[in-house]
């Protein structure tokens, strides 16, 4: 079983094509809320799905690894 430190971690978030990625999230998420504000209350599940998502890539932007804690894959 392979491990993740804190450095490895902050290593990998400051990589560009990790760095891009979270831009291209970034992106979405602004895209899912301006969907939103167009078109809310329109359709319910609709509305939820764009919910998910925003929720879904604000999940993996905010992720954290304490600075005891390694990830274990």
């Amino acid at each position: 079983m392979n491990t993740i430190t804190k450095a490895d971690f902050l290593e990998w978030k400051a990589n560009p094509v990790t760095r891009a990625f979270m831009d291209a999230a970034q992106f979405r998420i602004d895209e899912c809320k301006d969907i939103l504000s167009y078109s809310a209350g329109t359709d319910y599940m609709q509305d939820r799905l764009l919910v998910g998502m925003i929720q879904s890539y604000r999940e993996m932007q905010d992720f954290r690894v304490d600075e005891d804690e390694e990830i274990e894959q």
